[in-house]
C-alpha cells in the first residue's frame, strides 16, 4: 500500500507594487508586501509586510507586521510586530511582541497581547463621564 503525506498547503504572498494604489477594506487568508498606498482597512490570517515605499493609512490586522515604510492607524498583530529603522508608525499597536529598532519612529500606545489571550483592540483613551447632576426641589414647604 502506498500512502503518501498530505502536501501542506502553500501560501502566496501578494503584492501591492510600488505606482499602485488601493482604497477600501483588503480580506484574505494569504501574505501581502505593501509597496505602493493603501487608505482603507487591512485584515489578513497571514503576514503583512510594508515596503520602504509603502505608505498605509489604515487600520490592519494580521498574524506578523513588518513595517519598513510608513503607517498611520492601528495595528493588531496576533503573534509579532517589528517595526525597522526605515519605518515610521503613527497609532496604537497590539502584539504578542513587539520589536522596535533603533531608528524607528513609533508614536503611539502599545499593548502586549499575552499568550492564550484573545486578541482585542488596542486600549482606549480614558473617557470623560460626567456626573448627573441632582435635581434638587427648591420649593419652599408649608
Amino acid at each position: 500500500m502506498d500512502t503518501q503525506t498530505p502536501a501542506r498547503p502553500t501560501v502566496s504572498t501578494s503584492l501591492v507594487s510600488q505606482k499602485v494604489t488601493v482604497e477600501g477594506d483588503i480580506q484574505g487568508t494569504e501574505n501581502i508586501q505593501i509597496d505602493g498606498q493603501i487608505k482603507g482597512s487591512v485584515k489578513l490570517n497571514g503576514d503583512i509586510i510594508i515596503g520602504p515605499t509603502g505608505v498605509v493609512e489604515a487600520d490592519i490586522e494580521g498574524t506578523n507586521i513588518i513595517i519598513r515604510g510608513s503607517v498611520k492607524g492601528n495595528i493588531i498583530a496576533r503573534e509579532h510586530l517589528e517595526i525597522h529603522s526605515s519605518g515610521n508608525m503613527t497609532g496604537d499597536i497590539s502584539a504578542r511582541s513587539i520589536d522596535i529598532k533603533e531608528g524607528s519612529s513609533f508614536e503611539g500606545r502599545s499593548r502586549m497581547i499575552k499568550s492564550g489571550q484573545q486578541r482585542t483592540a488596542p486600549v482606549s483613551p480614558p473617557v470623560a463621564v460626567e456626573q448627573p447632576t441632582k435635581n434638587v426641589d427648591q420649593t419652599p414647604q408649608v
